[in-house]
């Protein structure tokens, strides 16, 4: 059984379903297409693969959406 934010088919790597959002404080969050982007929130990376966006959560942002280090 598929839940709502699932992808249709997992091993099409063709189905452009989901986006990478970014928030001001550097949070990411992996977001179906069809849905929409909440206020606050920004398309970092998409639409793609549901497996190229959930790639691209895994890896640190950089840029404006990194968010500030805690060591000086």
């Amino acid at each position: 059984m598929t839940r709502p934010f699932d992808p249709d088919d997992p091993d099409d790597p063709d189905d452009l379903t989901h986006l990478v959002l970014a928030d001001a404080a550097g949070r990411r969050s992996l977001w179906p297409r069809w849905l929409r982007v909440p206020h606050g929130w920004t398309v970092e990376f998409g639409p793609a693969s549901y497996e190229d966006c959930l790639r691209r959560t895994e890896v640190p942002p950089t840029g404006r959406n990194a968010p500030a280090s805690s060591t000086p």
